[in-house]
């Protein structure tokens, strides 16, 4: 017992969940979500040293698929931060001692959403302040009278503390992340992996609930669309459930909700926070590519409809190892004056594809398996051509690929910029194609996840340049470029395959780019 406190003696719990926000009570309570069954611990092997290993399962049906991780996404208001709040307090209340985290990117947006939300619902539900729980908001966190506890924290990534070792000694009992699309992933295994405290004698598993609206980046590819935007397998242990709002059980609000949500101008806001739609594509004004919208520039299935394997495929290529290589495919329709970006091709270090050799064999695996014969055209970085410390004299990157590369059906040329164009003036031109320069479109399909970040995404300096910060991967442990490796491919194909326009926006007659010789010939191999 807290002293000051006392327990409630006619505590009134008014709590009838919407049947989608019952679906992810069941889950989130120590028994079998399936039967109601008793959860144990069952030894399923040893490690490599020899200890033993174990794995939840239920005891009545042999459910061993216990969900630890869930994700709540979708629509905004469908009552995700109130089930999650609920949930914090009716642990507390349940069991006495527990240490129960709600976490947020900030403390300060903590403060203004979810925390009112958890004070709110603990007030309707009839417990007094100084009474049954006190709040500490120096320590930031709700005290109730049998030593039970909420605690606040903030998951901000800081890079004094990439590792988040910040929660090195924690021990928490049951946590909930609201709006886990703004929190980095490395944050959030690093807080689950403390959800120990008096978890064997209380929920069984170390349970984290996790609320988001649709997001592009980790928690959609990890929970809700693969690289190929179908629907995820979660991993063992994990689950998403979808949520809209309709699935909030207080009709009057989602009546009021919904009228002021169809008012939203913005189509992709709309999408997103209306109808739960996670293929959205946002608007950026702060971005190097403010004059992209992803209603108009991005295509659904473009490649299956415009893709012709009879004409020229121009490959881009961006060298960096890491985070990964970047190579972006594009056909361009001269007469009706149509840029098709059809697919990006990733080379990642954990298929150990992030070296020139490898990720070529796997473009031309990827070409052959296409039945491409129309020829392709090999640009990129122009840093490409030098020479490196591991390489002999006369061999570099794009010399690699073409050797990879050559074979009759493909017959690889290479055509690239004498130099680096200016980043602002071709960050201008592009922007300005985007908009319909000199009667150009682009269409890009909307399997190209990581361009579509990079263009949504990437910043401006205030020298009007693109931000190149850099942020530490998880995985290879070293500081890289979040984004701006596939739209600098984007940037060297336009500059350099949309010459006239390029001269043209210079007004100078020379942009510095080495050309094709000879017309365009639209149904083979030379431009």
């Amino acid at each position: 017992m807290i002293p000051g406190l006392k327990a409630p003696s006619n505590l009134k719990i008014d709590f009838a969940p919407s049947a989608r926000q019952y679906e992810v009570w069941k889950n989130l309570q120590p028994e079998c979500p399936l039967c109601g069954g008793n959860v144990v611990q069952v030894q399923n092997g040893v490690d490599r040293n020899g200890n033993p290993t174990y794995t939840s399962v239920c005891e009545h049906c042999g459910n061993d698929n216990i969900p630890q991780i869930i994700l709540g996404g979708g629509a905004a208001g469908g009552g995700k931060s109130y089930l999650g709040s609920c949930w914090l307090i009716s642990s507390c209340l349940r069991w006495p001692d527990m240490r129960m985290v709600v976490a947020r990117k900030t403390l300060k947006s903590l403060r203004e959403s979810t925390w009112n939300t958890i004070q709110s619902v603990a007030k309707s539900w009839g417990l007094e302040e100084q009474v049954h729980f006190k709040i500490n908001n120096l320590s930031g966190e709700m005290i109730f009278w049998n030593g039970s506890k909420i605690i606040m924290k903030e998951m901000a990534y800081s890079p004094s503390d990439p590792d988040y070792l910040r929660f090195g000694s924690s021990e928490f009992s049951g946590g909930f992340i609201d709006e886990v699309g703004e929190v980095d992933q490395r944050g959030v295994d690093v807080l689950f992996s403390r959800l120990r405290w008096k978890v064997a004698e209380t929920t069984k598993v170390p349970k984290l609930f996790m609320s988001t609206n649709p997001c592009l980046g980790w928690v959609r590819d990890r929970f809700v669309l693969d690289e190929n935007l179908e629907p995820v397998v979660c991993r063992p242990n994990e689950m998403y459930i979808p949520f809209s709002v309709y699935d909030n059980p207080d009709k009057n609000f989602v009546n009021a909700y919904v009228s002021a949500l169809y008012k939203i101008s913005d189509p992709s806001v709309r999408e997103r926070l209306l109808f739960g739609n996670w293929l959205y594509v946002d608007i950026n004004d702060a971005a190097c590519y403010w004059k992209f919208d992803g209603a108009k520039h991005l295509v659904d299935g473009l490649k299956d409809s415009k893709y012709d394997p009879l004409k020229p495929l121009v490959l881009s290529f961006d060298f960096n190892v890491a985070p990964y290589m970047s190579c972006l495919m594009a056909q361009i329709d001269y007469e009706n004056k149509i840029v098709y970006i059809l697919e990006e091709v990733l080379g990642k270090p954990e298929n150990k594809e992030n070296n020139t050799p490898k990720f070529a064999e796997k473009i031309k695996r990827l070409l052959l398996g296409m039945g491409h014969t129309g020829g392709v055209v090999v640009t990129g970085d122009p840093a490409g051509l030098s020479r490196t410390t591991t390489t002999e004299d006369g061999v570099n990157n794009y010399t690699i690929l073409l050797s990879v590369l050559k074979n009759p059906q493909l017959r690889p040329r290479k055509k690239l910029l004498s130099k680096q164009p200016s980043q602002i003036t071709r960050l201008e031109f592009v922007n300005n194609i985007f908009e319909g320069y000199d009667g150009w479109t682009i269409q890009i399909d909307l399997k190209c996840r990581k361009l579509i970040e990079d263009l949504i995404n990437q910043r401006k300096e205030m020298d009007g340049s693109k931000s190149k910060a850099k942020v530490m991967d998880a995985k290879l442990g070293i500081k890289v470029e979040k984004y701006g490796h596939f739209s600098d491919t984007f940037d060297y194909l336009l500059v350099l395959f949309l010459n006239e326009p390029w001269k043209k926006f210079n007004a100078t007659g020379s942009s510095g780019i080495v050309t094709f010789t000879g017309t365009p010939i639209y149904g083979s191999f030379e431009y």
